[in-house]
């Protein structure tokens, strides 16, 4: 009797605890033989609805300079640069906007186990001008995460591998955005 019991608790505790993510696998990198244009990159603005979903603006730039770089497509400067000091018609200016979100719903599946939702969201919007041409590009990345709480306990939070999943996946989606951009000029 104490083994069916003991069969049965295990049974409990290993039939929920895994996250399940959605995580995409985006290819980026030599999409350019040539480099297309060089990037200026300018200022980092981030709007967050949520404050225990943060990024700092020097894990989105480095992201983003990494994403660029491997389509080969754009030389990339961090130097300070305004609209007029811009020579030649290959030279632009980058913005970047980012607005971060995540939600969280938990539910009672029976009086043992509840079920905890996650949604982690990252919208990325790059705008690259210079005198003459004006070009922007938008991205959404979501990773949405179910955990099981069996009375009470849960396996423990990823939070910082999950933040650079969705970061990795947004900056790799605004990169090929950013080159078929370029490419219809």
């Amino acid at each position: 009797m104490k083994q069916v019991l003991l069969a049965l608790l295990v049974l409990i505790f290993t039939s929920g605890c895994v996250d399940k993510k959605r995580v995409l696998n985006i290819q980026n990198e030599g999409l350019c033989s040539a480099e297309v244009a060089t990037l200026y990159l300018s200022d980092i603005e981030i709007k967050n609805g949520d404050e225990s979903f943060h990024l700092s603006k020097d894990e989105i730039r480095e992201a983003l300079v990494k994403s660029l770089k491997d389509t080969g497509c754009f030389r990339i400067s961090l130097d300070k640069r305004d609209k007029e000091s811009l020579d030649v018609e290959s030279e632009y200016l980058l913005d970047t906007k980012a607005n971060l979100f995540r939600e969280k719903e938990v539910s009672e599946k029976n009086i043992f186990k509840d079920e905890e939702r996650e949604l982690l969201q990252l919208i990325l919007t790059l705008h690259a001008y210079n005198k003459t041409k004006d070009l922007s590009a938008t991205t959404k990345s979501e990773l949405s995460i179910n955990r099981s709480k069996i009375l009470g306990f849960s396996i423990t939070q990823e939070q910082e591998s999950d933040k650079q999943t969705v970061l990795t996946n947004a900056t790799k989606k605004i990169s090929i955005l950013l080159k078929e951009a370029f490419s219809q000029l």
